[in-house]
C-alpha cells in the first residue's frame, strides 16, 4: 500500500468542511437564498449527529463576503446574562475576524470581569454601539437593570451594530431548544425584533421536534410561523458510498460494493457515524497492511465502534428515559420499523397506555414515525447498541 497523501482521511466529530462535508449542497443553497435575498428566518431541525453544526459552519463560509454570520451555542447558556455575553461577544468577534481588526473583543470582554473602572475605560476607547452595550452590562453588574432588560438590550444592540457597520447580520442559535428553560420573555423580544428589522436574520437549529411545534407552530406562541422549516435528513446512500470509497482510495485501499452496503446499513447516513466507521476501516487496513475492505472488516469495525460508544449510550439509556420508554426502545430495537400493536404486545399493555411516552420520544427525536401506527428508533447505531447490549442481556436473564 503506497501512501499518496498526508492529509486526514476522515474527520470524526467537530465542525467539518469540504472535502469532509458532503450531501448538503441543496440545504446550503436554500438557506443562503433566504438569508441574502428573501429576508427569511430559518429553523433547522435534526437529530443528534446528523450534522447541524457543520451545516451552520459551511453556511457561514458560503456568505463570508455578504453578511456577518454569528453562531451562538445555546448549550453554553445557563441564564439570561449568558445570552447577552455569548451573543454580543460572538458578534464583535465575527466582525473583528472578518475585517482583520484586533483588540475590540478583548477590550469589550473587560465588562465581564475585573474592576468596573477598568471596564469603563476600555469600552470608552471603542465608542459607538459597543460602548453603549458595554455600559448596559456594567449597569447590570451594579444591579441597575435586571436580566430581562439585559436580553432586550442584546437584540437592540444587534440591530444598532448592523446599522452602524452597514452590514447584514445573521445570528445562528445552535441547539436553540436549550432556551426553552427560560420564560417566554425571550421569545416575545425575538418576535418584536424579527418583525422590525430585515437587516438582521435569525437561524434556529435544534434536535427537538418540540422546538418546532412549541415555539414555531403553536398558534399562541410569539414566534408562530416566523421562520421557514428545514428538516435535515440522513445523507443519501450513493453519496456516502462514493465518499467512503474515494477517501480510502487516497491510501490505495479498495472497498467492495457489499461492504459499502453494509456500512450504510449500519450508519444510516448519519455523518458522524459514517466518518467514524470510515476511519476505523482505514485504521484497520493500515495496521493489517491490507489494501482491501470487505463486509467482514465492516462488521468488525462496527463492533469496535459500538464498544467505544458503550459508556455514552449506557448513560443515555439509563438516565434520559423513563422505565416505560426504556421498554419501548427495547421493543423497537428488534427491527428498524415496528407497529405500535407489536410494541404493546411485547410490553403486555394496551397501546393507549403508551401514547405519552411515544409522543415524548418523538419530540426528542429519539423515535421516528414513518407511517401511521409504525415507529422506529431514529439513530440506527443507538438501536443496534440497545439490541446487542440491553435486549440480548434481557433475553439471557429470562433463560
Amino acid at each position: 500500500m503506497t501512501m499518496q497523501r498526508t492529509e486526514q482521511i476522515f474527520m470524526v466529530g467537530g465542525e467539518v468542511e469540504p472535502p469532509f462535508f458532503i450531501g448538503r449542497d441543496e440545504e446550503v443553497r436554500r438557506i443562503k437564498v433566504d438569508m441574502l435575498f428573501s429576508a427569511q428566518n430559518n429553523v433547522i431541525i435534526g437529530p443528534r449527529r446528523i450534522g447541524k453544526t457543520s451545516l451552520l459552519r459551511n453556511l457561514k463560509n458560503s456568505v463570508l463576503n455578504d453578511v456577518l454570520f454569528v453562531p451562538v451555542n445555546c448549550r453554553k447558556i445557563t441564564d439570561m446574562s449568558d445570552l447577552f455575553r455569548l451573543t454580543t461577544r460572538a458578534l464583535i468577534e465575527v466582525y473583528e475576524e472578518k475585517h482583520k481588526i484586533k483588540g475590540v473583543a478583548r477590550k469589550f470582554s473587560e465588562v465581564f470581569r475585573g474592576k468596573i473602572t477598568v471596564a469603563t475605560r476600555s469600552i470608552s476607547e471603542i465608542g459607538g454601539s459597543i460602548e453603549h452595550i458595554g455600559n448596559v452590562y456594567l449597569r447590570f453588574r451594579e444591579d441597575d437593570i435586571d436580566a430581562q432588560e439585559l436580553v432586550s438590550e442584546t437584540f437592540d444592540f444587534i440591530e444598532r451594530f448592523a446599522a452602524e457597520v452597514d452590514e447584514p447580520v445573521v445570528i445562528a442559535f445552535d441547539e436553540f431548544q436549550e432556551l426553552n428553560k427560560f420564560n417566554e420573555h425571550i421569545f416575545n423580544i425575538l418576535k418584536s425584533h424579527m418583525d422590525s428589522n430585515p437587516n438582521v436574520r435569525y437561524i434556529f437549529s435544534g434536535s427537538s421536534v418540540s422546538l418546532l411545534h412549541e415555539v414555531f407552530l403553536k398558534s399562541d406562541s410569539p414566534l408562530y410561523l416566523m421562520a421557514a422549516r428545514i428538516r435535515l435528513e440522513p445523507i443519501q446512500k450513493h453519496e456516502v458510498s462514493s465518499y467512503i470509497r474515494s477517501r480510502l482510495a487516497l491510501w490505495d485501499i479498495t472497498i467492495s460494493d457489499t461492504a459499502l452496503d453494509r456500512a450504510y446499513e449500519y450508519t444510516d447516513g448519519f455523518p458522524f457515524y459514517f466518518q467514524k466507521l470510515g476511519f476505523l476501516l482505514y485504521q484497520a487496513a493500515v495496521l493489517d497492511n491490507s489494501s482491501s475492505v470487505d463486509t467482514n472488516d465492516v462488521d468488525i469495525a462496527f463492533s469496535c465502534m459500538l464498544r467505544e460508544f458503550d459508556s455514552e449510550f449506557e448513560a443515555r439509556f439509563s438516565s434520559k428515559f423513563s422505565r416505560q420508554q426504556q421498554e419501548i426502545l427495547k421493543s423497537l430495537s428488534q427491527d428498524r420499523i415496528r407497529r405500535l400493536s407489536e410494541i404493546a404486545r411485547d410490553m403486555h399493555t394496551p397501546a393507549s397506555s403508551l401514547t405519552t411516552s411515544m409522543r415524548d420520544l418523538y419530540y426528542t427525536m429519539t423515535v421516528k414515525k414513518p407511517r401511521e401506527g409504525k415507529y422506529g428508533i431514529l439513530d440506527n447505531v443507538f438501536r443496534l447498541w440497545i439490541e446487542r447490549n440491553i435486549l440480548d442481556d434481557t433475553r439471557e436473564d429470562t433463560h
